[in-house]
């Protein structure tokens, strides 16, 4: 588990409770993960689509897209409670 889940916490005994609280929840966020990797599977097929490049507005689009990605991977990275720094 990274650290950003409970460095808010300063004493030592409510981090350790924190994170059993978290690690409880991980049925949870794996869901979550699973809910993430489809969206993000959802955003990937959309942008194959041909008539995307006929919009006049295909940049501002994209850009929408990219930061859709972005977020995505940002969440399931502070979701995966198997990595440490």
């Amino acid at each position: 588990m990274i650290s950003a889940w409970y460095k808010h916490i300063n004493d030592p005994d409510e981090q350790e409770r924190f994170k059993k609280n978290v690690l409880g929840s991980k049925t949870v966020l794996n869901r979550l993960m699973t809910l993430l990797d489809q969206m993000e599977e959802d955003l990937n097929r959309s942008e194959l689509n041909h008539k995307n490049y006929d919009s006049p507005n295909w940049a501002p689009k994209q850009a929408h897209v990219n930061g859709q990605k972005a977020q995505i991977r940002t969440i399931k990275f502070l979701i995966n409670l198997d990595q440490e720094e």
